[in-house]
């Protein structure tokens, strides 16, 4: 990987979005961890531009899919290149694209297989230097 990439996880449960943070850290990402939807979407609007978006879907203030979509509403070069939501709730009929956004998981999350999902989701993708923190 030539280039630093960049996550920015949002989870309520502290002590997970620390953990998730603590393994893309020691795979080689910057990484940026909040425990709020509303610290995500300030983060997001003063120009983190991280290129890969993990939120919980139920926040305690927000829920993840705000997130995601106000994500989605910055400008290009601000934009994550990837968007994932994860949740505690089984969903069985639910999918990605119910929540505009790229991947859904339900917890417990192997970390892993995310890594690896992101890896393949971003090897099709160019990564803009502007913007990206």
């Amino acid at each position: 990987m030539s280039q630093l990439r960049t996550i920015l996880i949002c989870d309520d449960e502290e002590e997970l979005a620390h953990e998730l943070g603590e393994f893309f850290e020691g795979n080689g990402w910057k990484v940026d961890v909040c425990v709020t939807g509303m610290a995500a979407i300030e983060k997001l609007r003063k120009g983190l531009a991280p290129h890969v978006l993990i939120t919980d879907l139920r926040i305690s203030d927000f829920d993840g899919a705000q997130v995601v979509s106000v994500a989605r509403e910055l400008p290009p070069e601000m934009r994550p290149l990837m968007t994932i939501i994860i949740t505690g709730h089984v969903m069985d009929t639910a999918r990605a694209v119910d929540f505009m956004c790229d991947y859904l998981y339900v917890k417990p999350i192997d970390p892993d297989v995310l890594l690896a999902n992101i890896g393949e989701f971003l090897a099709h993708r160019t990564f803009p230097a502007a913007g990206r923190s």
